[in-house]
């Protein structure tokens, strides 16, 4: 289960359901990077309504 459901924010709540271990961006995020020695994934995207674009 990733930390995205625990995201108000549109964009990141399509991908709660994806089976990637994500994690919302933050010092929690970073001190698990930090602490594995692995690299930082960021996705970057936007939600929009198909008709709105």
């Amino acid at each position: 289960m990733n930390q995205l459901s625990q995201s108000s924010n549109p964009y990141l709540l399509q991908h709660r359901d994806q089976p990637i271990e994500w994690y919302l961006w933050g010092q929690e995020a970073l001190a698990m990077a930090r602490k594995d020695d692995r690299p930082i994934l960021v996705s970057i995207g936007y939600s929009t309504c198909h008709w709105c674009h």
